[in-house]
């Protein structure tokens, strides 16, 4: 509980939560713009929030999710504070572990806010089947996709934060392992983005009469995610995991007049 709380006073040095804010806020209006469109389909509240849970959970959480993750462990090594840290005395992987438990509650605090944008917009707008139980179900399906989210990319995550010189590597994969869940295949029910989505996204698979998504299915794979990244976070040891980014060579001064 110390780490966790030590972690979020960290957060109010570092640029994360901004960085954050400012993917969630382009994540809403990526996913209300299809509501400006003179298509001829009748634009509702619940319409444009599905269109903000796929945004979410395919193009912009993945990615945002493991950067900040990775970017977290990092930056324990560019302000040289590790070594104090681990004098307390404190073990790394506990130092790890608390700073994922607060990238979960990032998370959540990032689905609130994703909704809060998505649902002033269609006000704004004055969008039809807004009711208050309407509300409270796509409240929770958005945060139970970002958080599922979370799950999915955990793997990845725990990599960046275990080999931090590969972070930017990791975010990349992140979002193309988003961006594939884009697609519409029967084998995706074991694709741990795509389950995500055939569990919280009502619309998933609708029009396509080859693809059956099987719920079920895609609640055991994230569970095999969730139970493998628990493993990896076992085995991988974090002294050998952790590679120190290297500091920048002090120039020598020249001697002599």
């Amino acid at each position: 509980m110390h780490v966790v709380l030590a972690e979020l006073r960290k957060l109010r040095r570092y640029g994360m939560v901004k960085a954050g804010c400012l993917v969630t806020i382009l994540a809403a209006l990526y996913g209300f713009a299809p509501a400006l469109a003179r298509d001829g389909v009748q634009k509702t509240f619940p319409l444009v929030m599905n269109n903000l849970l796929e945004s979410n959970c395919i193009y912009f959480f993945p990615a945002m999710i493991v950067l900040i993750g990775g970017c977290m462990a990092r930056r324990e090594y560019t302000d040289d504070t590790l070594k104090n840290l681990l004098t307390v005395p404190l073990s790394l992987r506990r130092l790890l572990l608390g700073k994922l438990a607060v990238l979960f509650f990032m998370t959540a605090g990032f689905s609130v806010l994703s909704f809060l944008l998505g649902t002033a917009l269609c006000f704004a707008m004055g969008l039809p089947d807004a009711a208050l139980p309407v509300l409270a179900e796509w409240l929770a399906r958005i945060v139970a996709g970002n958080l599922l989210v979370f799950v999915a990319v955990l793997p990845l995550t725990i990599l960046a934060s275990l080999f931090v010189e590969g972070v930017y590597a990791c975010t990349a994969s992140a979002f193309v392992y988003g961006f594939f869940a884009s697609m519409e295949a029967a084998m995706l029910n074991y694709y741990p983005a795509k389950a995500v989505l055939i569990l919280v996204d009502p619309r998933c698979g609708a029009g396509y009469d080859f693809v059956h998504y099987s719920p079920a299915s895609a609640a055991l794979t994230l569970l095999a995610v969730l139970v493998g990244s628990v493993v990896l976070f076992a085995l991988v040891h974090p002294g050998q995991g952790l590679n120190k980014v290297k500091s920048p060579k002090k120039v020598a001064r020249a001697k002599g007049w």
